[in-house]
């Protein structure tokens, strides 16, 4: 038997722009432009408070979303509204919460319906519909590795990396401008505080902070790349990762392609 033919249906490419809020695109919502972040490490898409005010969209007073992510948990009512990227048009209803500087964010609940390609070095966010495709299948040129990826309940999707030579699990999380290692990792993978390590203050969503420290690790491997000498963010990932948050600090140097429906990911 002739193994699937693979079939790609190109339904969104987005201009994506690099921004201090993090990888950003520009969707409709009720058909007004808008500014929205692509977070891939986030449960549900979200509009802010200004847009709901902006727009005159009514919120529900029956359902409640609460939204977890490493700076903490935050409730809020939620909205209909009509979202577009691109060729595609979801109607339906999304989480709200503050988010400085965007008008929202595109969760995994919209994202895992479709194969993702973040092409970060050239400005591209593509959501494409894909049967059985393998890597070599892929609309690319060059080298690029496989990881087979674990989508959790939320869509959030791991991968298999290691720091220091030792394995961890690690959620890609285009959400997070920095790469962050658990706090109860780094004494086993030989990441004890130094004098050179730093402290920082890190935002997050809501009204919500996290304060990191920065240390310098011997190696970080991700598939086939060898990355000597990261600095990695250590602190608290709450229940949002197992063991790593990658963020765009290692991505934004990646062409990724996330396979939610055949549960892996490619790196170039």
């Amino acid at each position: 038997m002739e193994p699937p033919r693979c079939q790609l249906l190109l339904v969104a490419d987005l201009p994506t722009r690099l921004t201090q809020s993090g990888l950003e695109v520009t969707g409709q919502i009720n058909r007004v432009d808008t500014r929205l972040l692509v977070d891939t490490g986030a449960e549900r898409t979200v509009l802010t408070a200004q847009t709901i005010r902006s727009e005159l969209l009514a919120r529900s007073k029956l359902s409640i979303t609460q939204l977890t992510g490493v700076t903490g948990t935050i409730s809020n009512a939620d909205v209909f509204a009509d979202l577009q990227l691109g060729a595609v048009d979801f109607q339906q209803r999304f989480a709200v919460a503050d988010i400085p500087g965007v008008g929202g964010l595109v969760g995994g609940d919209l994202l895992s319906d479709y194969d993702v390609e973040l092409d970060i070095p050239e400005r591209r966010v593509r959501l494409w519909k894909a049967s059985s495709c393998r890597a070599d299948q892929l609309p690319w040129t060059g080298q690029r590795a496989t990881l087979s990826a674990h989508v959790t309940m939320g869509n959030r999707v791991v991968v298999p990396a290691a720091v220091n030579g030792r394995p961890v699990d690690a959620l890609l999380d285009t959400g997070s401008s920095i790469s962050l290692l658990s706090a109860d990792l780094p004494g086993h993978l030989g990441g004890r505080a130094t004098p050179e390590d730093t402290m920082a203050t890190i935002p997050g969503i809501g009204a919500g902070s996290a304060m990191v420290r920065f240390h310098r690790f011997a190696s970080m491997d991700v598939g086939q790349d060898h990355i000597p000498s990261p600095l990695i963010a250590i602190g608290e990932t709450l229940s949002i990762a197992p063991d790593m948050v990658l963020g765009l600090d290692y991505l934004k140097g990646h062409r990724i392609w996330i396979s939610y429906r055949a549960r892996q990911v490619f790196i170039q």
